[in-house]
């Protein structure tokens, strides 16, 4: 069996992406979206990031997107979930670091809390009870959860995801869900994605509550117990860039870890001419597609007086 995030039934829960394009070279699926300008359409991979097979073709699935008309593609790779580094970098495409992910690996030995997160831990599981659940039994408290989590952050696009996402989540193979409980409300919930010894941190969210309780702690603590059959769980990065070691959420993570592995931006222009033309005006940031990133700011013909 593939790894869920290949599969497509994982890429047709993210249509507030895109529409999901088989890649068989790579046993996968990207999302294909239009361009913000014009007719033309491009390819991203799944949210969090794109599950390559050891011995994909990078090349050919490549050559696939471009017969297709696309313009450009981008994946993010971990970087244990991802062919060689010879097949990738050989292929006609740019990759780079991306934001670094916490992982837990059990082959490195015991492992122990930190002071901070041992004390948080404790006083967690005195405010709330947590078990691992079934996301089908609790899909509309998960949803109002995950409500929450995106109203408090102002999130949206790439993280608006629909109602849709969370019942095939619910019916996914391999998702796990670790929740926390104050007398009978959930006030935190953690998503994972497992798969052949593999744990990937989906999504988690808490409410007021669960924040006022540290319930986070107590669920993730039950997650390192209970993924006993997971030798690698990986808890992602953080926001944004995600290595700022002052920001909070990579603290909280980190205290979970017992290493920081990279994760890569995999990015490919397919059309030479079409993504210059698309890019026109716009920031060279970095930013891929360049398309999509920032317009450079227009000068003033206004003259001082």
């Amino acid at each position: 069996m593939s790894h869920p995030y290949a599969s497509e039934a994982y890429a047709g829960g993210l249509d507030h992406i895109g529409v999901p394009f088989a890649v068989p070279e790579w046993g996968g699926h990207v999302l294909v979206r239009p361009t913000p300008c014009g007719t033309r359409k491009d390819a991203v991979g799944p949210y969090p990031l794109t599950v390559m097979t050891p011995d994909a073709d990078v090349a050919a699935g490549l050559a696939r997107l471009k017969a297709a008309g696309l313009v450009a593609a981008v994946l993010v790779l971990d970087d244990r979930l991802r062919p060689p580094m010879a097949l990738l970098t050989g292929a006609t495409a740019t990759l780079r670091r991306f934001k670094s992910h916490h992982v837990h690996d059990r082959s490195l030995g015991p492992f122990a809390y930190g002071k901070h997160h041992r004390y948080e831990i404790r006083r967690a599981r005195t405010r709330v009870s947590v078990a691992e659940i079934t996301l089908a039994d609790h899909l509309p408290d998960w949803e109002r959860l995950y409500g929450q989590l995106t109203a408090r952050h102002g999130l949206g696009g790439l993280h608006g995801f629909s109602s849709g996402h969370h019942a095939m989540l619910a019916g996914l193979p391999g998702v796990r869900t670790f929740a926390a409980f104050v007398e009978d409300r959930l006030v935190s919930a953690h998503l994972f994605v497992t798969h052949d010894g593999h744990a990937m941190s989906h999504l988690a969210a808490s409410s007021a509550e669960g924040y006022q309780t540290g319930a986070a702690y107590a669920v993730n603590d039950l997650a390192l117990d209970e993924l006993s059959d997971c030798g690698v769980i990986n808890f992602g990065g953080g926001a944004g860039t995600g290595d700022d070691p002052a920001d909070g959420l990579v603290r909280f993570k980190k205290g979970f870890s017992n290493s920081l592995e990279p994760s890569y931006l995999f990015s490919a222009i397919l059309d030479d001419d079409a993504y210059a033309a698309l890019s026109a005006g716009h920031a060279d940031t970095g930013f891929f597609p360049a398309y999509r990133g920032p317009r450079q700011q227009e000068r003033s013909d206004e003259h001082q007086g």
